[in-house]
């Protein structure tokens, strides 16, 4: 979103970013486990959910850190059963736009919304047999910001950001243990009604250059950012924790006429891409330590419509497909709709 010639990330929308990396071992013939077996399978998985605190806080840490091309990241693993069945184990997406509120004015404001849903991937084992539990997290997160432009010469600015976060991460857990409870007889109340309470507090620092001229705009920003989170409120002691999730980003775009009009003004190529390493806590929850997107698509003018409203109308609306990749063999494509304002 932008409301002055300073350039911010826009709100970008963005859908199917698909991964793909292997989990799990392969199955064998079911049998069924008896109590006991269940009892000592569910207090090992316990024990683990213990350990994997900062996992929980490492995916929030990823979407309470703003991204100037917001997306939405669906990585696939094996099933566990023999050939794999390409199920779902993490869901990640994120919402969000910034903007300068104008030039007299040079204050930065940007608000961002990241979910996640995710599989830890637990299993309960009976003999040879391997049985997938319904065990998914999910989460929620908000993130507000509010900086300042220094100018430090032409087309290039300084600009600090404040940052506060909410987030909330809850199980699915407890709709397994009723059915268990039911079958079985079997209390797993250690599994149930587990959630987190999380505020983060931290800072950017964004070095930005944006030149814009007839023949084509440029947009660079280079990005450092650090949050602490911390539980807080009702969040069960056994899953309480901190992380500290730290973020260097650096963004461009390019844009230059097609030579063609739609909706009365010229139409636009665009090219962009980005870079992200992971430096904090959030590395080991996501399984890769850095992630390029490249791409391009074609950008429409639509300000002569004047739609929106309170004074805040929208000017652009760009398409745009992008590659992913990433350390460890990480992959995938995306298609993006982007609007600025």
């Amino acid at each position: 979103m932008t409301l002055a010639r300073r350039r911010s990330p826009g709100i970008a929308l963005a859908a199917g970013l698909l991964a793909a990396a292997p989990c799990g071992p392969s199955g064998a013939a079911a049998q069924t486990p008896d109590g006991s077996q269940v009892q000592d399978r569910i207090a090992q998985m316990h024990t683990t959910f213990r350990s994997r605190n900062g996992g929980v806080l490492g995916l929030m840490g990823y979407n309470m850190t703003p991204d100037g091309s917001t997306n939405s990241l669906v990585i696939n693993r094996g099933s566990g059963k023999a050939g794999g069945d390409g199920a779902t184990s993490l869901q990640l997406s994120q919402f969000g736009f910034g903007f300068t509120v104008s030039e007299s004015l040079p204050v930065f404001l940007e608000s961002y919304l990241g979910v996640a849903r995710y599989d830890p991937r637990a299993y309960l084992t009976g003999g040879a047999a391997e049985r997938i539990l319904p065990l998914r997290w999910n989460n929620i997160t908000a993130t507000l910001g509010i900086g300042y432009d220094i100018r430090l010469a032409e087309n290039l600015w300084l600009r600090p950001i404040l940052n506060g976060s909410l987030g909330l991460a809850a199980s699915d857990a407890s709709l397994f243990g009723a059915f268990v409870d039911y079958r079985r007889g079997t209390d797993l109340s250690a599994l149930t009604d587990k959630h987190m309470n999380v505020y983060g507090i931290g800072a950017s620092l964004m070095l930005a250059y944006y030149d814009y001229t007839p023949a084509r705009n440029i947009d660079v920003e280079l990005r450092y950012t650090q949050l602490r989170l911390q539980s807080f409120g009702d969040t069960p002691a056994g899953i309480g924790g901190t992380s500290v999730p730290r973020t260097l980003g650096l963004w461009a775009r390019l844009r230059w006429p097609t030579g063609r009009e739609a909706f009365g003004r010229p139409v636009r190529w665009v090219i962009d891409g980005s870079a992200s390493a992971y430096l904090g806590d959030q590395r080991q929850a996501l399984g890769y330590a850095w992630g390029v997107k490249i791409g391009g698509g074609i950008e429409f003018d639509v300000g002569r419509y004047e739609v929106g409203a309170m004074g805040i109308n929208l000017n652009r609306v760009r398409l745009i497909g992008r590659y992913f990749f990433g350390d460890g063999g990480v992959t995938g494509a995306s298609f993006g709709i982007g609007m600025s304002f």
